[in-house]
């Protein structure tokens, strides 16, 4: 099974959000392009706009704020090793500080698992998908996880919870078009490396990202409705005050696929 490496990041001081953009996509994906590196897929998704904490929280407990997530797929552990300690050390990693605020990265290591959906996206989609079978408004919910709950229990209590919260929510079953939970592996616990690539500094750690694909900016009010559902659930899994979800436009730098 492929391994994902998901990196979400915010700018730098001084740069707008278009700059910031600008830069990741067109300057450093061209960096990535030319890295002697087996990467199976390396997609961008620059956020659109996002919510941090709940809206009984008085003030913000953690920074949350990003402008973008990366997405890095390999096809095994050992490839994605050597593209985070390369012989010589690579472009991309020094590139970061030109146009990231770097030590607030916030990187998962992850295994994908499909999460069945009502609607999955008609046949007949002319111009809503960016890819086959992907809508094009792609939200990421980062889920902190309780710190009273263990990891597989708080897997098992979101399956429940987000199933519920389908079921309170019938804009969000009829518009959800995809759900992928990224759950971080393992191996995450070992991430020396990956804190030297990204220079980070005590980074917060999600141990779940799930990503939902409706077809427009426009049903981003069905996520909310979801969310809503998501949070008044009477099962304790997460800590909601440090989640936080991302409604992005994806950017394919290597390799489109409709799986990104």
């Amino acid at each position: 099974m492929p391994i994902k490496l998901m990196a979400a990041s915010r700018r730098r001081p001084g740069l707008t959000r278009a700059e910031y953009q600008r830069y990741l996509e067109f300057y450093h994906g061209t960096i990535a392009r030319q890295e002697p590196i087996k990467i199976k897929s390396y997609i961008q998704y620059h956020v659109i706009d996002g919510a941090f904490g709940t809206l009984a929280d008085a003030t913000h407990q953690q920074v949350a704020e990003r402008d973008a997530v990366v997405e890095l797929s390999f096809d095994n552990f050992r490839d994605m090793m050597r593209a985070l300690e390369p012989d010589t050390p690579s472009a991309a990693s020094q590139d970061g500080k030109f146009f990231a605020d770097e030590c607030t990265n916030i990187i998962v290591m992850a295994e994908e698992e499909e999460i069945p959906v009502a609607n999955p996206i008609p046949r007949f989609n002319p111009g809503l998908g960016i890819v086959s079978g992907v809508g094009a408004l792609k939200v990421m919910h980062y889920i902190m996880r309780d710190d009273e709950v263990y990891r597989e229990d708080y897997y098992q209590y979101w399956r429940e919870a987000h199933e519920e919260a389908l079921e309170k929510a019938p804009y969000a079953r009829e518009q959800l078009r995809r759900c992928v939970a990224n759950k971080r592996c393992r191996i995450n616990d070992n991430d020396g490396a990956a804190r030297k690539h990204f220079k980070m500094v005590d980074p917060p750690v999600y141990d779940m990202i799930v990503s939902h694909w409706y077809d427009t900016i426009e049903q981003a009010g069905a996520f909310r409705q979801y969310v809503e559902a998501l949070q008044a659930s009477s099962r304790r899994f997460a800590n909601w005050s440090k989640s936080f979800y991302l409604y992005t436009k994806q950017i394919v730098i290597i390799r489109d696929t409709p799986h990104s």
